[in-house]
């Protein structure tokens, strides 16, 4: 899922936090039900950012708007999880990719809303976003059945330097540091495109 998630993997912590979202969740809420949850704390964490400036950036609201925004990342790996156990259907996959992006886009948007200053950085995020996004569903709609069926989610995952956990670290310091924000920005919309590049030399090495 990303390179964070790309690390625990690789340790016991897998297989115990899925056993325990079996133990939990299984026949309990649905993988899509647990997106849509997501989503919606997702804009509640938007919310918060926006009535921020009313109350003077207060640091208050603001921990909360991160509060809400990690049970929003939290509970996407928790759908993950509890679709592998359904063994759900590829449109689990889709919302699931849908309620993402949107969570994020909307997060870069309302937080742009609060200082004009912010506008070129942020329409540079929101661009270089655009672009990862168009070369990975590129790659996942050219990868054959064959490639297609060895991958865990709908389509193939083509990695990068900026995914979802490292995504999550930058929305989260966005949030808690508005002094920062525009250098911040300006970082998160280089290394949003570096990960784009990357994808693209992934498309260059599958179908050269």
């Amino acid at each position: 899922m990303c390179l964070l998630d790309n690390l625990l993997s690789k340790t016991k912590f897998k297989g115990s936090f899925e056993k325990f979202i079996q133990k939990k969740f299984y026949h309990k809420i649905s993988a899509n039900s647990i997106t849509i949850l997501g989503l919606i704390l997702g804009l509640c964490s938007a919310l918060l950012i926006w009535l921020s400036p009313f109350y003077f950036d207060n640091i208050y609201i603001l921990i909360a708007s991160v509060v809400f925004l990690g049970i929003s990342f939290f509970f996407d790996t928790i759908d993950g999880a509890v679709a592998r156990i359904e063994d759900s259907s590829p449109f689990g996959g889709i919302l699931d990719l849908f309620c993402d992006r949107t969570v994020e886009v909307i997060i870069i948007i309302t937080i742009i809303s609060t200082d004009t200053s912010l506008f070129w950085p942020g329409i540079f995020s929101l661009g270089a976003i655009v672009l990862c996004i168009t070369v990975f569903l590129a790659i996942g709609a050219a990868v054959n059945e064959e490639k297609l069926k060895r991958s865990e989610k709908i389509i193939y995952y083509a990695r990068g330097i900026m995914e979802r956990g490292e995504t999550f670290l930058f929305l989260v310091v966005l949030i808690l540091l508005p002094i920062a924000r525009l250098i911040i920005l300006w970082l998160f919309a280089f290394l949003v495109f570096i990960t784009a590049i990357q994808r693209l030399k992934v498309g260059y090495d599958l179908f050269r």
